[in-house]
């Protein structure tokens, strides 16, 4: 798995869970919210259906105490007019029907206008006598009707008193045929209780009427029914099913002021809830919505984070194949990435520089082997042949030839016999002495060897073959074949942990441009191009300088001095390793007052 993805899975796991978390506690809250909101909207249509219908049955129940014992100075109470018909027709004519008809006219004609729900008002008699008036010009009580049969009546009078209301019907006590609901009541004397009669209110049926009270349809199931009956005065559904299953089962009953009025209450609380949906959509998307660009936030900035590493990663699974050759991109970051970025780049110039090292050193160890193996053919016959020519020499005794084959003997065998590229310094000079020793001859004396190097000195060990090429070009170049200057001088001196070298001439010098030229080419990297090919003096001198920083470092080789007509040095400087003798250079024994060991021959 890769680490975006890891890092995109625990950072989304770590930001997910507060967010659902947060989402739950709000959706929560939110419901609880809403349930408390659809319990208050419960009850409070539960309480303005309660209040509107006892409100409504009490202004009735006023309203018909208050035509039963009304009375005043002008006009007789209806007891006292329905006193005057309770004996039967013997005792009233047609006349006091006329006269009790226009009394209660009066009585009622008011009391219907100050409340528009009640048609009409009507007295019965015992003898079924009709008294009474409507505010409805197209419906009127039938007064050839004889009530005493009806189920209204006799109910009315089983209750002795009590209220009698009815259901929304419609029959022939009415000249019409509109629905209404009839409240009668019985009438009896205060004191004697003897009955005189019943008081009927032609009812409107919308008087009960509570749709109102719901504005969306179906959303709660209201109904008042006589619970004595099992009569329904009003419902807000056209079929009426109480076992509804879109209701609730916790059907609630409430007993009216008016007996045996009940209201009862079911809601439908999957429509109530349904008015919440849309909200209850935009919660859980803003949740969705937030999740999401939480989520594709962390992608990106997972993205960002790990991009560089990933770039990283690519190319060095393709390093391989690319070469070793990266350019950071990061440099002028200083973060953990930038550091990343340029310490692996730092890492392989690094790297590449030691393989073009290594290269090198293959190359000069190739090369050396080649001289090797060239100076070993027949290297048997020519010490053999070397030895012929020392020996004639000495039997025809002539001591020149003798000495440069003997010295020319030892310099082969020390350039090829001689194991491992470190010697010490004595070896490296009896080396320069045996050279010497072959160009005294052949230049017939012209030229003097000076060493000054200390005693301590000599057991320090240097690289081999670096002290015979520069008197080699001390003696060709420098003095130029013997013809300007005569003297040669190598001295040795320690300053701290280093070893200086130094070959000096008193020839013809360098000017400054061919100085600069020559420190230059020492200064470039050598070029290996042509191995084997060293026909030059920067090549010989490039050599040495090679051969110095390829074993010890960069920071040692060889250092050039010169002066036109006066002469020339080259010091080689290199460390003091093993168990090299640490001692005083010759100034540190003048600061001193000491003598030095040796006198050194000073040319510039």
């Amino acid at each position: 798995m890769k680490l975006r993805t890891k890092m995109f899975l625990v950072y989304s796991v770590v930001a997910i869970i507060p967010i659902l978390a947060i989402g739950y506690y709000s959706y929560s809250r939110w419901q609880t919210s809403v349930s408390e909101q659809i319990r208050t909207y419960s009850s409070t249509v539960i309480h303005n259906a309660v209040e509107q219908s006892n409100n409504t049955l009490d202004r009735i129940n006023r309203t018909l105490d208050f035509m039963t014992y009304y009375s005043d100075d002008s006009e007789s109470s209806i007891i006292e007019i329905l006193s005057e018909f309770a004996d039967g027709p013997v005792n009233y004519s047609s006349y006091d029907i006329l006269q009790a008809g226009k009394r209660t006219n009066s009585i009622f004609g008011n009391l219907m206008y100050a409340n528009s729900s009640i048609r009409g008002i009507y007295l019965i008699t015992p003898d079924s006598l009709i008294l009474g008036t409507s505010n409805d010009q197209t419906s009127s009580i039938n007064p050839n009707h004889d009530c005493r049969s009806d189920y209204w009546y006799q109910e009315t009078l089983s209750l002795n008193g009590q209220h009698y209301i009815s259901t929304i019907t419609s029959d022939d006590l009415f000249t019409d045929e509109n629905p209404s609901i009839y409240l009668s009541r019985s009438i009896y004397d205060v004191y004697s209780h003897k009955f005189l009669g019943v008081i009927l209110l032609d009812l409107n049926p919308e008087i009960l009427n509570l749709d109102s009270l719901t504005a969306i349809p179906n959303l709660a199931l209201l109904f008042i029914e006589n619970t004595k009956t099992g009569e329904t005065l009003y419902s807000n559904v056209d079929s009426l099913k109480t076992n509804d299953t879109q209701y609730t089962d916790d059907m609630q009953k409430i007993e009216l002021n008016l007996e045996p009025l009940e209201l009862s209450i079911s809601f439908h609380y999957d429509t109530l809830y349904a008015q919440y949906n849309p909200m209850r959509m935009v919660i859980l998307l803003m949740i969705f919505v937030f999740a999401a660009g939480v989520l594709i936030s962390l992608y990106l900035i997972t993205g960002k984070i790990t991009f560089p590493l990933e770039r990283l990663s690519r190319v060095m699974k393709h390093q391989r194949k690319n070469g070793l050759k990266f350019v950071s991109p990061y440099m002028g970051r200083t973060d953990e990435i930038g550091t990343l970025y340029n310490e692996y780049s730092h890492m392989l110039d690094e790297i590449n520089e030691g393989i073009q090292r290594d290269y090198q050193n293959r190359l000069i160890v190739l090369d050396a082997q080649m001289k090797a193996l060239e100076a070993r053919i027949n290297s048997h016959f020519l010490f053999n042949t070397l030895e012929s020519i020392n020996s004639m020499a000495e039997l025809a005794d002539n001591k020149e030839i003798a000495t440069m084959s003997l010295a020319l003997g030892d310099m082969f065998r020390y350039a090829i016999k001689t194991p491992g590229e470190i010697v010490t310094l004595t070896d490296e000079l009896k080396h320069v002495d045996d050279y010497a020793s072959i160009q005294l001859i052949r230049f017939n004396g012209k030229f003097r060897l000076e060493k000054n190097i200390p005693p301590a000195l000599l057991s320090c060990p240097v690289l081999k073959l670096i002290l015979q090429p520069l008197v080699e070009n001390a003696l060709f170049h420098g003095l130029n074949y013997c013809t300007t200057g005569d003297l040669i001088t190598i001295s040795a001196v320690q300053e701290n942990l280093l070893l200086h070298i130094s070959v000096s001439d008193n020839g013809v010098g360098m000017n400054p441009e061919t100085l600069a030229m020559l420190r230059s080419t020492l200064m470039n990297q050598n070029s290996f191009s042509e191995i084997g090919h060293h026909s030059g003096q920067s090549i010989g001198l490039g050599n040495i300088h090679a051969r110095i920083q390829l074993y010890y470092g960069k920071q040692y080789g060889l250092s050039i001095a010169s002066t036109e007509n006066i002469g020339t040095r080259i010091t080689i400087t290199i460390p003091i390793t093993g168990n090299s003798p640490k001692i005083q250079s010759e100034e540190v024994r003048k600061n001193r007052g000491e003598q030095p060991e040796s006198q050194n021959h000073q040319m510039y």
